[in-house]
């Protein structure tokens, strides 16, 4: 199985990692910013649209208890 990477807005334009400090009562409109750096990443609906369209329709990853999974 080939190795995939997500890109796009889940990883810190920053310091490149992908390290989301998001609160357990997170709203769409809850600010997202770097576990590792601290800069603000986007709302939580921002990132969720781009986490879902990098997903495209055959679900190939999945957001589970705040970690990214591959599924195929």
């Amino acid at each position: 199985m080939a190795t995939s990477f997500l890109g796009h807005r889940l990883e810190c334009p920053y310091c490149l990692t992908i390290r989301l400090r998001i609160p357990v009562d997170a709203r769409p409109d809850t600010q997202i910013t770097c576990s590792d750096c601290g800069e603000f990443l986007g709302t939580w609906d921002d990132l969720l649209s781009d986490f879902e369209a990098q997903g495209d329709n055959n679900g190939v990853f999945r957001l589970d208890k705040g970690r990214i999974r591959r599924l195929s």
